[in-house]
């Protein structure tokens, strides 16, 4: 193992692929620092045009895309207290008030470290659990690893923001798009409606830039402005020693915080930074200070979403599961490339997959390098007018879903979703979910069919002890309530004291 990691860190050396990465991780930083251009929307329309190099380039940069990204939010949360991204609200309630008293610089200085401290660490986690849990699911067979799928499904249904049902509808759409094209089993069209175009299935890529990108734009375009945004003054950068001792254990304690959270399919960044936030108030000895510009604040809410965002591709790299929309982005991308996310990548190309842990490393080194000096150089593409950045944007979505198959419909079928998504925005039903549907649709259907080949067509033979187990807390969120019910009525139920007096 570590001889694969040592290799994977000379491959890093070619002086092509760190000027590759160094731009992936500026574009990430401006994606990130530009509001309603979320990591998920960057990462998408990047990923057609990384089909041009080999795989390990192309997805070591939409890697360096994805972690910039989640850095860059912090930026407008600073500078004009607005978050970037879902994941850097908590930036906004230290990080402003900051910016406020003059000490803008300061708190993206420790953004940047804190981002950084946050990725090595969870990086450093995720090398030391990857082969571990990769080897523990090849001894998993299809019925498990099917539970494994939906019990993913499930939480993403339910940790997706807002109700259950319209997450459950998300995943379901997600699903159902997954059967569109030829049978893998028997090879009969499935809900083409007679055009050859979908034999093939729906496009992903078209329909990942559409959901994520068209409906952005369209939302921008109604209340778009001309003007730019004042910003305060960023002036100097670099936090003193005492102050950056003074954050190591908030940052450590946040480090497993946002790697455990970003790890369940789900959860988010969003999800680990306001756990981490509450953790940090609650244990800080300066907790009266949160929300007024405490640097502690804005060092337990950046290292969780770096941490967070690292920790998302534990279950990608070892399972083939997405832990959020970004990876289930670059899970297809994997897939484009020819590569399969999972146990099997680790057996089957180790190398590669070390590679890929050696860039996570070397991509927050470059977070620091590049963030800490163009700090005030990144919180002027704030100023850029939405009138002429939203017609580009536009542009590079029509060119990214062209690209991959030089095939006009798939332009069509990128605006068609995204006006569909559109509408789904406005009806509060998320679209991270069918994106995430799409990608485990194929897996949950293989692995029923290798399953009941081995149990020769009976369902009841499908259960084993670890699917059950497995089965039982997918579907917790359908009984949970019933027995919340229960527990409920048990407590309000009068004891026998109490009748007697």
């Amino acid at each position: 193992m570590f001889e694969l990691l040592i290799q994977g860190f000379a491959s890093l050396l070619d002086p092509i692929l760190l000027l590759l990465l160094v731009g992936a991780v500026a574009i990430g930083i401006v994606v990130g620092a530009m509001p309603g251009i979320s990591p998920s929307l960057g990462v998408a329309i990047a990923s057609p045009l990384t089909f041009v190099f080999d795989p390990f380039t192309g997805i070591s940069c939409l890697l360096g895309i994805y972690i910039g990204a989640v850095f860059g939010g912090s930026i407008p949360a600073t500078v004009i207290g607005i978050p970037g991204s879902a994941m850097a609200v908590t930036t906004v309630f230290d990080g402003y008030p900051m910016g406020r008293k003059g000490q803008a610089g300061l708190a993206l200085g420790l953004s940047t470290i804190s981002s950084f401290i946050g990725g090595v660490l969870a990086s450093l986690i995720l090398i030391v659990l990857a082969y571990p849990i990769s080897q523990f699911a090849l001894s998993l067979g299809p019925r498990e690893y099917c539970a494994i799928a939906v019990l993913a499904l499930m939480a993403v249904a339910s940790l997706s923001g807002g109700s259950f049902l319209k997450g459950a509808i998300a995943c379901l759409l997600g699903l159902f798009l997954a059967t569109v094209g030829l049978d893998e089993i028997n090879g009969q069209p499935r809900f083409t409606m007679g055009l050859p175009y979908l034999m093939g299935g729906i496009p992903f890529i078209a329909v990942i830039i559409g959901l994520f990108a068209i409906p952005e734009i369209m939302q921008r375009f109604e209340r778009i402005s001309h003007r730019t945004q004042p910003i305060v003054q960023v002036s100097k950068v670099l936090p003193s020693w005492p102050l950056l001792r003074r954050l190591i254990p908030a940052q450590l304690r946040s480090t497993g915080i946002g790697t455990i959270v970003g790890a369940i399919p789900g959860a988010g960044a969003d999800v680990a930074s306001l756990i981490s936030y509450s953790q940090g108030r609650n244990l800080s000895k300066y907790r009266e200070r949160f929300g007024s510009g405490e640097p502690e604040g804005i060092a337990c809410s950046e290292t969780a979403n770096s941490a967070s965002g690292v920790g998302a591709l534990i279950p990608l790299l070892t399972l083939g599961l997405p832990g959020g929309a970004v990876t289930a982005v670059i899970i297809g991308s994997f897939m484009i490339h020819g590569l399969q996310p999972g146990p099997l990548l680790m057996r089957d190309h180790a190398p590669l997959v070390y590679q890929f842990f050696a860039t996570t490393v070397i991509v927050n080194f470059i977070v620091l390098l590049i963030g800490l000096p163009g700090a005030k150089l990144f919180s002027r593409a704030l100023q850029v007018k939405e009138s002429i950045l939203l017609p580009i944007i536009l542009l590079i979505c029509i060119i990214g879903a062209y690209a991959l198959r030089n095939n006009p419909w798939d332009i069509l079928v990128m605006l068609g979703v995204g006006v569909f998504g559109y509408y789904m925005a406005k009806a509060g039903i998320p679209r991270a979910p069918i994106v995430i549907g799409m990608t485990l649709g194929p897996i949950i259907e293989s692995e029923i069919a290798r399953g009941l080949l081995i149990t020769r067509g009976n369902y009841l033979d499908f259960i084993t002890p670890i699917s059950a187990v497995i089965w039982a807390i997918a579907l917790l969120p359908l009984y949970w309530p019933l027995l919340r019910l229960a527990f409920r009525r048990i407590k309000a139920r009068p004891t026998y004291q109490n009748k007697h007096t």
